[in-house]
């Protein structure tokens, strides 16, 4: 956002952004009240491996305390799986979030992709093919960039082939939440010895500044990540903030309130302008395709953001090409603003 400030003159917190995948109602009310009572915690160490936001996550999540790792997002975690159990070959699906190849090759593995259908249909068998020789497994449910959300049978079937040829499974669960699934849905319940997960409560709860996520791991397993790791990974500010989030009474039903009345009617809208096709996922966000000739989604990433509006170029993911581009889920008035811009956009096309 800082980049596109300097280039378009316009201040950071006038733009709209569509970019980042975050929860669209915002942190839970009160927040930074609490946080200001809590500054001077800032003088102390925070409590090593964050137990009491451990032990009140192991209760909302339905997990055993011993089997979570609480880290520095998400991502962070990724990074320290990956460079802890050092793979030497990956298996990553396409399109998916970047991280996952650039954790893999930090750690020294080769990166293997499969590509996945544009709809929500996944079948065990296309993954099965290309499992042989592989040591790790990644997968994202619901997916990025598509949103595209994999119910529990078929990634069953798949974490069980993958068991049978001593393969784990690396499973990013991050927007699952946010679907309006219980935590109970998670396949980190199911009890699988291969099954890793990942969860972002960043994006939860909105936190990108502070920045939370959760590991789990199978039992003995990732005692010996915890014990090895370093102690002080989630600041006490953070710790604050999760502890406080999870006590908000209402908010997560709120937020996926929010965001399945506006998704639904962003996929209705945008399925009414011509020269777009729609993505119909079930996460916080959308991904879009450009029809017209010529189209690029660098193009309108520029033409928008002159106008105060950031979305996610998404030519970069693999198995994406130019045409392609991700929004964010956002409350209605953002919303609006978005759809007369690419109405705009593409009638002039």
């Amino acid at each position: 956002m800082l980049a596109a400030a300097a280039e378009f003159g316009i201040k950071p917190e006038d733009f709209c952004d569509f970019s980042s995948n975050v929860n669209p109602l915002g942190p839970p009310p009160g927040l930074d009240e609490e946080l200001k009572a809590h500054i001077n915690e800032i003088s102390r160490y925070p409590t090593p491996q964050a137990r009491p936001l451990r032990s009140a996550l192991s209760e909302w999540l339905g997990l055993p305390e011993e089997q979570l790792l609480i880290g520095n997002g998400a991502n962070e975690l990724i990074h320290l799986f990956f460079l802890w159990r050092r793979p030497r070959r990956v298996l990553i699906p396409c399109p998916a979030f970047s991280e996952y190849a650039r954790a893999a090759k930090l750690a020294g593995a080769e990166v293997e992709r499969f590509s996945l259908p544009l709809d929500a249909s996944l079948d065990k068998n296309s993954v099965a093919g290309f499992l042989e020789g592989v040591e790790l497994l990644v997968f994202c449910s619901p997916n990025n960039p598509t949103g595209f959300f994999y119910h529990g049978e078929v990634l069953r079937e798949i974490i069980e082939e993958a068991g049978k040829k001593g393969v784990n499974v690396l499973l990013d669960e991050s927007f699952l939440p946010l679907t309006g699934s219980d935590p109970a849905d998670s396949l980190a319940c199911a009890g699988y010895d291969n099954l890793w997960v990942v969860t972002s409560l960043t994006k939860l709860w909105a936190l990108p500044g502070l920045r939370l996520g959760c590991l789990y791991g199978p039992r003995g397993e990732i005692n010996s990540l915890s014990q090895n790791g370093d102690p002080w990974r989630v600041n006490a500010l953070a710790q604050r903030a999760g502890l406080y989030c999870l006590a908000a009474e209402g908010y997560l039903k709120k937020s996926v309130e929010l965001i399945e009345r506006e998704r639904e009617y962003l996929l209705a809208r945008l399925q009414e302008i011509e020269g777009i096709t729609v993505f119909p996922g079930e996460a916080n966000f959308l991904l879009l395709r450009g029809e017209r000739e010529g189209f690029t989604s660098a193009d309108l990433f520029r033409k928008l953001a002159s106008r105060g509006i950031l979305i996610r170029d998404a030519s970069n993911y693999p198995g994406l090409d130019h045409r392609y581009f991700r929004i964010a889920v956002l409350r209605r008035e953002k919303n609006l603003r978005l759809l007369e811009e690419l109405q705009n956009y593409f009638a002039g096309s």
